[in-house]
């Protein structure tokens, strides 16, 4: 009897060999988009509906950011607004003191973080026709105002929550594994979350002592969540950074490499494994990511739609023994591209993992609303045969 997709995923991580490639696509995009359209069929709501979605799809369960079935509460590590309580892994977190207001006003969300006789003010716009929202207004305006964001960071309270995980993992079974997301890295959290890539460097040339600073603080913070992660029962993370070449290989050396490399080390010394998000462009970043010690680069995003091909992206991350986990762009799976354009790239993959076998095929990132899902269906039959199938 082979593996299951759990026990496979696990064999990877740790380095052991695995019978097949796994075949493992983000649907919480497309199923996000189908609630916001209020056309998802019941039997894909709530934690075993989306088992099931997964199940009928042929692909392995690994991801979730949010339990749809549950009102929203609570502070997300993603910010992405997904329809119901935000899934923050094994810990929830907060600012203390710090009061969050949140105002919709048309398509506009605006949430107003007021500490003391400060306010800082987000803005973002939804985008209906990618059921999304888009960043307008950043919070963080200026460099003297990250004086007052590193206090806020210095009220943030993680604590341990492992019921979410420990029941999704409980109903996924041996179909997947729940992948537990880590706290924004510093970098990434100053340019995602706090003040945009334009302000960022901007900043970080003006006044780069403040941004060291408040580097360190963010780095502080998470001390208390890693605390908790090294002592929970999840075994797999993800630095859900959202990192790209174009927009961080400049800038990781400094105010990134230390922090990957220490969370890393902090992550094995407990037996804990972790990919990292890289859902942009790949060139002057997957190889700085590497050389940190990660043990995956996740949504790698390679040609027709991305900077590098299939067949360079272990060459481009410098590293034999670094999984590779992504592979086959989300946009193939639309219109845009032809069944045989499918076939070929899921072709390439399988000869990549038949030369390395420490390769996940990934959609790369999230399966778009307009996906047509017999496109996945047709991934799942070809990876699950383990076969080339010839177009």
């Amino acid at each position: 009897m082979g593996q299951s997709n759990k026990e496979n995923f696990i064999q990877i991580f740790r380095g052991e060999p695995a019978d097949r490639i796994l075949w493992i696509a983000d649907l919480t995009y497309w199923r996000d988009s189908q609630i916001i359209k209020g056309i998802l069929p019941d039997e894909y709501r709530g934690i075993d509906g989306f088992l099931k979605l997964h199940k009928d799809l042929g692909v392995v369960p690994y991801y979730i950011y949010a339990l749809d079935e549950q009102e929203p509460d609570g502070m997300s590590v993603h910010q992405i607004g997904a329809p119901g309580r935000p899934f923050n892994g094994v810990f929830q977190y907060s600012f203390e003191g710090v009061d969050i207001e949140t105002i919709v006003n048309g398509t506009i969300l605006e949430t107003k973080f007021h500490y003391q006789e400060k306010t800082f003010i987000q803005k973002k716009a939804y985008l209906p026709q990618s059921f999304c929202y888009a960043f307008i207004q950043y919070p963080i305006q200026k460099a003297e105002d990250l004086k007052c964001l590193r206090k806020i960071y210095e009220q943030c309270i993680f604590r341990s929550n492992y019921s979410d995980y420990l029941e999704i993992g409980e109903k996924w079974g041996d179909e997947g594994i729940p992948i537990a997301p880590l706290p924004r890295s510093p970098l990434s959290a100053l340019i995602v979350d706090w003040m945009g890539i334009e302000a960022f460097t901007y900043a970080q040339v003006d006044e780069p002592i403040e941004i060291q600073k408040t580097i360190d603080c963010i780095d502080e913070s998470n001390d208390q969540a890693f605390q908790i992660i090294i002592k929970s029962p999840a075994e797999i993370f993800h630095f859900c950074d959202n990192l790209s070449g174009t927009s961080y290989s400049s800038f990781f050396p400094r105010y990134a490499a230390n922090y990957y490399a220490r969370r890393f080390i902090q992550l094995h010394q407990a037996g804990k494994k972790a990919a990292v998000h890289i859902d942009g462009t790949l060139k002057g970043i997957i190889n700085q990511i590497a050389a940190t010690g990660a043990d995956a680069l996740e949504a790698l995003t390679p040609d027709p739609v991305g900077d590098v091909t299939v067949e360079d992206l272990r060459k481009e991350s410098q590293s034999e023994n670094i999984i590779l986990w992504g592979g086959l762009p989300a946009v193939m799976f639309t219109p845009f591209f032809a069944r045989e354009d499918l076939i070929k790239q899921v072709n390439r993959i399988q000869k990549q993992w038949k030369e390395n076998p420490r390769f996940i095929a990934g959609s790369a990132d999230q399966i778009p609303p307009d996906a047509d899902l017999d496109y996945l269906r047709l991934a799942s039959e070809l990876f699950n045969r383990g076969r080339r199938i010839d177009s």
